[in-house]
C-alpha cells in the first residue's frame, strides 16, 4: 500500500509500461497533479475506440498523435 502511495506522489518510481501502440518503454504520468491522458484533448468516440482497442495506458506521443489524427478527421 505504502508503496503504491508513493508511486502516485512520484511516478518516476514506477515501473515502466510498453506502450501498446508503438512498443514504447514509458512511465504511466498519473500523479496527484493528474496524468496526460486527461491533458490531452480526445473526442468521446475516439476515447470509447482506444479503450476497446488496448487494455492499459498509451505513450504520451501516440495519444497526441492520435489526437491530431482525430483532430483532422473532424475538421474534414
Amino acid at each position: 500500500m505504502l508503496q503504491k502511495l508513493t508511486e502516485f506522489i512520484q511516478p518516476f518510481r514506477r515501473a515502466p509500461l510498453e506502450c501498446e501502440a508503438c512498443g514504447k518503454a514509458f512511465v504511466c504520468g498519473a500523479s496527484l497533479k493528474g496524468c496526460w491522458c486527461v491533458e490531452i484533448k480526445l473526442g468521446t468516440a475516439t476515447r470509447k475506440e482506444l479503450r476497446a482497442r488496448y487494455k492499459d495506458c498509451l505513450c504520451r506521443e501516440c495519444l497526441e498523435t492520435i489526437a491530431r489524427q482525430s483532430e483532422k478527421s473532424a475538421q474534414q
